[in-house]
């Protein structure tokens, strides 16, 4: 009778089997939507958190310096899609300058100065101050897709002759050179660092036009020098500056070599406005290509007429808006070009010619350094490099190495540019 009345009293496991089975089941499923939950979220977190490729898109670009970031402020439909990086190894001489490249026109690329991103990168930019093989990133872990590419600003004569540099232990390193070179991998002449609407900024009768320059009253020349004597071509042109002055042509000048400074960036072209002629004379001479920011940002962008000597006629002609430049050794006579200039000033409708290019932009069919304007970037500077690396990533098709750098840079260069051996001496006109 006793355990009769237990088993009443105690319910059979039977009767609970089912409740506990439902039971499991929903913890089961709790803990597993729980665990999916979480798992989601850290993903998500680690997506968002963690990845500076996803900060870059997310964050306005004024933002991103603090990441290592100089990517365009113009976001996109090319912007949507995860970025291809390049990587600049080190900043010339300890710069990060920044490099339009427009997404819409270029590809979404990131320019990041953080070498942490080597890896990630699909393109490495090294400048010719760290070309060397124990600055460089190691060639034996450098993953099979990546470029490199080899970049310089400076002329034949100050990278080899007076630094003596030959970059013996990098020959086959580089699959690309960046420089105003027009032959080289990725042509970057000196327009590009000029803001993006300073040169080729479409139609500007107003500041242009014959109206523009009626009753323009302003001072003569100006001159900007921070290379006294470095170079034996910074030394000839000064003797030049020198000699125009002693024979009645006022020119202002500014800069390291004269103990006073002209005012810099966005307070230049407001400074530079009341002048008419801008002295671009380069601290190289005959050096191919070599033309700097003294023919675009001093000179056009500032709206003065370049006075030229450096370059050979045929270069500056090959890039210089036709009409838009007096070039000095047109002048064996060092008299008649004071003569000219001083006619010019007394003359508008005569001055104003030099601006007849700017009243109507033309397009890069007509002349190719419109392509370095706003409206276009498609095959040059930083935009090319983009374009490729994206076409590479594409259909792997961009292949390219550079045999010796030394080679490249002397190629086809005159003795009146690199001066190897020079004594320092220099023939005066």
């Amino acid at each position: 009778m006793q355990s009769s009345n237990r088993s009443c009293c105690i319910p059979s496991v039977s009767l609970f089997r089912p409740i506990l089975k439902r039971n499991l089941v929903h913890w089961l499923v709790h803990k597993t939507c729980l665990l999916i939950s979480v798992v989601g979220i850290l993903a998500v977190l680690s997506h968002l958190l963690g990845s500076k490729r996803r900060l870059a898109q997310l964050l306005p670009s004024g933002k991103l310096g603090r990441f290592g970031f100089r990517i365009a402020d113009n976001f996109g439909a090319g912007a949507e899609i995860e970025p291809i990086y390049i990587l600049f190894w080190i900043g010339p001489f300890g710069d990060q300058p920044e490099f339009r490249i427009d997404p819409n026109l270029c590809g979404n690329c990131v320019l990041t100065y953080d070498q942490n991103y080597l890896d990630a990168s699909d393109a490495v930019i090294i400048h010719f101050t760290e070309a060397r093989m124990d600055l460089v990133p190691d060639p034996r872990k450098r993953k099979s897709h990546q470029m490199f590419a080899f970049y310089s600003t400076e002329s034949p004569f100050a990278v080899t002759t007076l630094r003596n540099l030959t970059f013996p232990d990098m020959d086959f390193y580089f699959n690309w050179t960046i420089t105003y070179k027009r032959d080289s991998g990725i042509y970057l002449p000196f327009v590009e660092f000029n803001r993006q609407n300073g040169v080729f900024n479409g139609f500007t009768e107003n500041e242009y036009g014959v109206e523009a320059f009626n009753g323009f009253v302003s001072f003569l020349a100006l001159w900007m020098a921070g290379n006294c004597h470095i170079t034996i071509s910074a030394i000839h042109r000064k003797y030049l500056i020198f000699r125009l002055e002693s024979l009645g042509l006022t020119i202002d000048k500014y800069g390291e070599c004269f103990s006073q400074n002209a005012p810099r960036n966005g307070d230049y072209f407001p400074f530079a406005a009341k002048y008419k002629f801008y002295m671009a004379f380069e601290n190289a001479e005959h050096c191919r290509d070599y033309i700097t920011e003294k023919l675009w940002s001093n000179s056009y962008e500032a709206g003065l007429v370049p006075v030229v000597w450096g370059p050979t006629k045929a270069d500056i002609e090959a890039i210089a808006p036709k009409g838009s430049f007096i070039y000095v050794p047109d002048y064996p006579r060092l008299s008649d070009l004071v003569k000219y200039l001083k006619f010019l000033d007394q003359n508008p409708v005569e001055y104003r010619k030099y601006f007849d290019w700017r009243l109507r932009q033309p397009t890069p069919a007509e002349y190719m350094m419109v392509e370095h304007g706003p409206k276009y970037q498609r095959d040059v500077g930083m935009c090319k490099m983009c374009r490729l690396l994206w076409e590479k990533r594409k259909y792997n098709n961009i292949t390219s190495v550079v045999p010796s750098i030394i080679e490249f840079i002397k190629r086809n260069e005159s003795k009146k540019c690199l001066m190897e051996g020079s004594t320092g001496r220099v023939k005066l006109l």
